[in-house]
């Protein structure tokens, strides 16, 4: 037994209003068309539906029992379309984002304001580093990321900001004026604090990459987190190399003193595959491109979004 949603839905109009004329002009078809879908409808099944007279068309025993039923399937089949259509144009669906250190507080903001033109969009913000988010925009687990600039050239990407490092030391410590504490001494007199490798890659080899570029060395100690960093340097247990980002979470206890030279900043960018068809994830791209317009001097490897 096969019929299909429009049957069904002449079905329902006609018993609504049990009258071909009004029910044909309700579904734009003419009396003919509706009366064969009608009639096959009851070919399939096997029964009348509606008794036939001079003053239209009234249901059946049969047709009043199953009207409650196929009423109900038309408005899943009327609700399933209209959810595939806001799928299709991007206003519904999941959105999987993928952020790190740099990036803090700037994807929450922008995550916000998209939730503002499309709050149908479930968003999944997710914590992880830039060589995890790589991985994950080429097998299209992850439709957009802010991150460090890739590499591969099927990632497109928009520039967004420049994060450089920065010596976190305790508020306390500084005498006078911070914009003349020596570094080296600051790294040699107090012991290093920084992340531990598996959490921030990248971080962790930008901070290598600035220390053996001007020849500073330190005694390392490692925390799990940017938030267990802070409070150490916060409590004088030692000093810490940060991405300058980490300012709205530092507080009145820790200064930071900006660092310069090799190695000593990197570009973040928000990238994406174009190689997977995403309507949701180019709508938050189009919002990107008319809400902040290119940083001057910026390089954008995109296509078609």
């Amino acid at each position: 037994m096969k019929f299909d949603l429009k049957q069904l839905q002449a079905f329902v109009t006609l018993a609504q209003s049990a009258n071909y004329r009004e029910a044909a002009a309700r579904l734009f078809i003419t009396q003919p068309a509706l009366t064969k879908q009608i009639q096959g409808l009851e070919l399939m099944l096997g029964a009348s539906l509606f008794n036939r007279g001079r003053h239209g068309a009234a249901l059946t025993a049969i047709g009043a029992q199953l009207l409650v039923q196929a009423r109900a399937l038309v408005e899943h089949g009327q609700g399933f379309e209209r959810h595939a259509l806001a799928l299709a144009s991007g206003i519904a669906g999941r959105l999987n984002i993928g952020f790190g250190l740099s990036s803090f507080e700037l994807a929450p903001t922008l995550v916000a304001r998209f939730r503002q033109h499309a709050p149908e969009v479930l968003v999944h913000l997710r914590d992880m580093p830039s060589a995890v988010q790589h991985e994950q925009l080429l097998s299209g687990q992850l439709q957009l990321g802010f991150m460090r600039r890739p590499q591969r050239e099927q990632l497109h990407e928009i520039p967004l900001l420049t994060d450089r490092l920065v010596l976190a030391v305790p508020t306390q410590s500084i005498q006078g004026d911070a914009t003349g504490l020596d570094v080296e001494q600051a790294l040699t007199r107090q012991p290093l604090l920084q992340m531990v490798g598996h959490r921030c890659p990248g971080l962790s080899q930008q901070i290598a990459s600035f220390l053996g570029a001007n020849r500073l060395t330190g005694t390392i100690q490692e925390a799990e987190d940017i938030q267990t960093l802070v409070a150490l340097v916060a409590a004088g247990i030692g000093n810490a190399i940060l991405p300058r980002s980490v300012s709205f979470i530092a507080g009145p206890n820790v200064t930071l003193y900006p660092l310069s030279g090799p190695h000593s900043a990197w570009e973040i960018s928000l990238v994406w595959n174009p190689g997977f068809h995403d309507p949701i994830r180019d709508n938050f791209l189009k919002m990107m491109t008319t809400m902040a317009p290119q940083r001057p001097g910026s390089v954008t490897r995109s296509g078609d979004a």
